[in-house]
């Protein structure tokens, strides 16, 4: 006899599951309020951190929404939007999740330290990045080695040897990610770009505050394109 293969989930994969359950056979009903972060991670028995990243999950898949600071579930929450299929989507995929949670970590300090920082020539480097990746909007091969490349010297302009050390130790897998994401989202490439221009400029007038501003929503940008390109189902092998 063969037994089917089981599994290893995380404690996030199984509250997603569960809350996912809940609201769509509407124990939780339409328009009614989630507890906060915090009492909802006593009520769980987990931490605030993986309610967070639960909630976040759930507002991509549309099972919730954000009104100000509050959370609601959603009047649109329905089970045929969500393959049945998903948490093993996001499970096959971890490793592009977990490299886009370290980014999270690490790159909106960077850009607050490059603004700090940067000299004229680390700026000016970051501005002939932007240039090339202007360029090379059409062209997603080139577009990726570019978005690489200014992330890259977004670090260089920290003045932080060892930051920079450790984003050189990470360059093969994120590109890798950057090009799972790019290659299977039709709508990702302009806001990228976008994103990298409004950083650009933070870090060329010094506004450290912005620039980790921008490189958060940039970052929170990709993580929610990953759901979406998760929930349609169809990722580009690599």
């Amino acid at each position: 006899m063969r037994f089917k293969r089981i599994e290893k989930r995380s404690v996030t994969e199984e509250i997603i599951e569960y809350l996912k359950n809940e609201i769509l056979n509407q124990t939780l009903k339409p328009g009614e309020r989630l507890p906060s972060e915090e009492n909802l991670a006593k009520q769980l028995g987990v931490g605030r951190g993986t309610v967070r990243e639960t909630l976040r999950v759930l507002l991509y898949l549309g099972l919730i929404e954000r009104r100000g600071k509050a959370t609601y579930i959603s009047f649109s929450a329905n089970a045929q939007s969500i393959p049945s299929d998903f948490l093993q989507r996001v499970h096959k995929h971890e490793d592009v999740m977990k490299m886009i949670e370290v980014r999270k970590i690490i790159e909106p300090q960077a850009a607050e330290l490059a603004a700090e920082r940067g000299g004229q020539e680390k700026v000016d480097k970051i501005e002939r990045c932007l240039q090339e990746m202007e360029k090379n909007l059409e062209n997603i091969e080139d577009f990726i080695r570019c978005d690489n490349e200014f992330h890259l010297a977004v670090f260089e302009a920290t003045e932080n040897p060892i930051l920079l050390e450790i984003i050189r130790s990470l360059q093969m897998i994120m590109r890798k990610n950057q090009a799972i994401i790019l290659r299977n989202s039709e709508t990702i490439k302009p806001r990228s770009f976008g994103y990298h221009k409004e950083l650009c400029k933070a870090i060329k007038e010094g506004n450290d505050q912005k620039a980790r501003e921008v490189m958060e929503q940039h970052l929170n940008d990709i993580e929610r394109e990953m759901y979406l390109i998760l929930r349609r189902g169809a990722v580009e092998a690599q």
